[in-house]
């Protein structure tokens, strides 16, 4: 039996602009400072866009021997779409721990650089 390719689950194109108002919003709630939520916002948008918004892709070329039988040949592109779609969610899952880990580093990143703007501002 010739290999068969197996797609990975249909690729979801994130909502950009939906993602950045949810964003700003969560952003409103940490600072009204109208400078802090664009470029927080700003950072992660371009994060999201260049990092984050890549697709996995296996492939595979999984030699069947051609014994098998057609239950057995179901049975094992079964398996095998269970285990893809499981590991798709895996790596989405964490896709989404990185951008909050992103978000909040950005968050400490923008405190930082004003706190140390505001230092040197003030002769100190």
């Amino acid at each position: 039996m010739a290999a068969k390719v197996i797609p990975f689950p249909d690729k979801y194109e994130p909502n950009m602009p939906e993602i950045e108002k949810l964003m700003r919003e969560w952003l409103c709630n940490v600072s009204d400072e109208r400078i802090f939520i664009d470029t927080v916002a700003a950072r992660m948008m371009s994060f999201i866009q260049n990092y984050a918004n890549t697709w996995f892709e296996p492939n595979f070329n999984l030699s069947v021997p051609p014994t098998l039988t057609f239950e057995e040949r179901k049975a094992l592109i079964a398996s095998i779409e269970t285990g893809v779609d499981e590991t798709a969610r895996q790596v989405q899952e964490m896709i989404n721990r990185i951008i909050i880990e992103r978000f909040l580093l950005e968050i400490e990143i923008y405190e930082a650089r004003k706190s140390q703007t505001h230092f040197f501002l003030n002769g100190n």
